[in-house]
């Protein structure tokens, strides 16, 4: 096994070991409520930002009795970690989120990007998203 074959395997073992439901390949999917077409964006986006920086990623990622998470990326340098995209995020929600998907998981970080404030075009929606992981 390469380096980075044990790296993914690792960050996905301690992932699925916590209860994350991981694809055991990279993937993008819909959630399960109502999308609208900029956090759909967004997070393929930042999806795709994070594999062509070395990462695997999957989306929608649950755990029972926590939720999902929009984006997880393991793989690359360090512990996994998520990418949370919520429209116009309150502190309260940010909170919620951190304590749910951050505090005793196996993530290093929780990212939180707002798809309000992405640029129209898909360039500058792109640089917005590289922007701020």
């Amino acid at each position: 096994m390469t380096k980075r074959a044990r790296i993914e395997y690792d960050g996905r073992q301690a992932l699925q070991d916590a209860g994350w439901q991981l694809r055991k390949r990279d993937a993008v999917a819909f959630n399960g409520g109502s999308e609208t077409d900029a956090h759909l964006l967004a997070k393929t986006l930042v999806a795709a930002v994070l594999r062509d920086q070395g990462y695997r990623i999957d989306t929608e990622v649950e755990k029972d009795d926590v939720g999902e998470i929009d984006v997880v990326a393991y793989g690359g340098e360090g512990p996994p970690f998520a990418v949370e995209v919520e429209t116009n995020p309150t502190q309260e929600v940010i909170s919620d989120k951190l304590s749910r998907y951050y505090e005793g998981e196996p993530y290093r970080d929780v990212f939180v990007i707002d798809p309000s404030e992405m640029p129209d075009s898909i360039s500058g929606a792109r640089e917005f998203v590289e922007g701020e992981l």
